[in-house]
């Protein structure tokens, strides 16, 4: 799979079946789009592509009502490689970018640079100034461009939609297992390890932790069995998001205990995949009733070693 931005996209003129849409998550929903786009390219002898931005759109059209990120644009591309695309598109959305209506995009974007020759989307799907275009105005240029239109039914799982809002909405409700299942995947953060207050080493659980940005959405405080990813290895961790109220924080931190783990990896970049909730998170009275309590955290996370092989 090749990587293409506004600044090679004129080397690859090839013409291509195109999934368009935002792809936060690469979910279900986005997997199915893909799945479709490399089945029509085949069947059609074109290439397939996925079209997106580098930013989110309400970033630039609505910053106030940005939804909080599921995933890095290094996490996007590392799922979109999983896939037999030969492309994944990405441009930058900035305010110009903005202002194209339904039909500059379709014409100026889709058709003369991206050579699009089949659009598969969602039947939500909107673009253009202001989204003021659908699926429906999708089709109707679609004669006047020389382009199919194929729309995927919406997928779901336990009977709802899956879409990048409801998969939010379930991380922020600490439902990870559903959120998941949702992903088809465990949803993961990302980041440097930084050097903490050294609070769990003096525990006897050292944790490594790691700054999340505020552009990208958190699970709801409390402690987490988690898969962490160290130089394309993974660990069993246990994972505490919050405030550590028995200390008297209030800032939020990510905070990982890596099991059977030794290494200084401070400034390592790690990933750490949540797999299930185990708790609140809890104010002790002191440090002793803390100490037993991870350790009853230690032993439950044990349990699933076997996601290491997974």
């Amino acid at each position: 799979m090749l990587i293409l931005d506004e600044n090679n996209i004129n080397l690859y003129n090839d013409k291509k079946a195109i999934a368009l849409g935002n792809f936060d998550g690469v979910h279900l929903g986005h997997q199915a789009l893909i799945k479709r786009a490399i089945e029509l390219s085949r069947i059609n002898n074109i290439l397939s592509s996925v079209f997106t931005f580098k930013q989110h759109t309400m970033k630039i059209i609505c910053p106030d009502r940005m939804p909080q990120l599921l995933t890095t644009n290094r996490k996007k591309e590392e799922e979109l490689s999983k896939f037999s695309l030969n492309y994944a598109i990405f441009f930058d959305f900035n305010k110009n970018f903005s202002m194209l209506s339904p039909e500059e995009f379709i014409k100026n974007i889709l058709i003369d640079k991206l050579n699009m020759k089949i659009a598969i989307v969602g039947e939500d799907y909107k673009f253009g100034y202001k989204a003021k275009g659908d699926v429906n105005l999708l089709k109707d240029l679609s004669t006047k461009y020389n382009y199919d239109v194929d729309i995927i039914e919406p997928v779901k799982v336990n009977e709802m939609i899956v879409s990048s809002s409801y998969i939010r909405e379930l991380i922020k409700d600490g439902n990870i297992e559903e959120a998941n299942k949702c992903l088809g995947r465990y949803f993961s953060l990302e980041g440097y390890v930084k050097s903490g207050r050294k609070v769990g080493r003096k525990l006897g659980f050292p944790t490594a932790n790691i700054n999340i940005p505020r552009d990208f959405i958190l699970p709801l405080n409390g402690v987490y069995v988690t898969r962490v990813k160290v130089s394309n290895n993974y660990f069993l961790g246990i994972t505490n998001v919050g405030i550590n109220p028995t200390f008297g924080m209030s800032n939020i931190s990510v905070e990982t205990y890596i099991i059977d783990f030794c290494e200084d990896i401070y400034n390592f970049f790690i990933e750490i995949e949540f797999v299930k909730r185990i708790r609140d998170e809890i104010k002790f009275n002191n440090t002793e009733n803390l100490i037993k309590q991870m350790e009853k955290d230690y032993l439950f996370a044990k349990d699933y070693k076997d996601i290491l092989h997974y």
